[in-house]
């Protein structure tokens, strides 16, 4: 769904669906709705929508879209188990398009640390950031050089951060919170002097504009 176009797209499939709830229009319509709620910040509502969806959805294509939804959802709300499930059930099918296949992937992974399952979790990063040209490869670099700081693992996730910072990945985002940790981890080590260097120079030299870049920049060097 096209930003702007939400609430006209969710006002038509809700229509589609209400009128029609028994029509093969219909399958298709709430996956539109989902979409269009999931855009516009429901995650509840949109939840409710992409189960109904896996619950009557016919089409292999219309299946693989309310999981999706169900992941992506459950991602944000922290309902962890359930992004598991989902991403299990979505890697076990053929219907997975390769493009979804490295997200369904990184969200497993992720959901995996968050329920404590932390070595499964590094296995799958690890695979992932082996491409690191792919959004969700630089991600998984990310975190697992978060991960193994966050664990007291210094020494690894100075190894893991650095394989990140030097990867020249497209990814300007997460190459940023590399040198944010990578800044982290030199100030546990009691390198004040150069962890603030980084920070300076990403501060300067930063291309995008996530606020919250700058406000972690701005939080640790106070």
């Amino acid at each position: 769904v096209n930003a702007g176009n939400e609430a006209d797209a969710l006002q038509y499939a809700t229509m589609i669906t209400e009128r029609y709830p028994d029509s093969e229009a219909a399958e298709d319509a709430l996956a539109i709705k989902g979409e269009a709620e999931y855009a516009a910040g429901n995650g509840e509502q949109a939840l409710a929508t992409f189960r109904k969806l896996e619950s009557r959805a016919s089409a292999s294509r219309n299946i693989h879209a309310a999981r999706l939804g169900i992941m992506r959802v459950s991602r944000d709300l922290g309902k962890y188990d359930d992004v598991v499930d989902m991403a299990d059930r979505m890697l076990a099918s053929t219907a997975i398009p390769s493009t979804q296949k490295n997200e369904v992937r990184y969200s497993r992974a992720y959901a995996l640390a968050q329920l404590g399952k932390g070595d499964e979790a590094v296995k799958e990063w690890k695979q992932l950031a082996e491409d690191m040209d792919d959004l969700y490869g630089a991600k998984s670099a990310y975190y697992l050089a978060q991960y193994h700081f966050d664990n007291g693992a210094e020494k690894k996730a100075r190894t893991e951060v650095e394989r990140l910072v030097d990867s020249n990945t497209p990814h300007q985002y997460w190459l940023a919170r590399g040198f944010i940790l990578l800044s982290d981890i030199y100030r546990k080590q009691g390198n004040q002097f150069e962890a603030d260097e980084y920070l300076k120079s990403l501060k300067e030299n930063y291309p995008g504009e996530e606020s919250d870049i700058f406000m972690m920049i701005d939080q640790r060097l106070k």
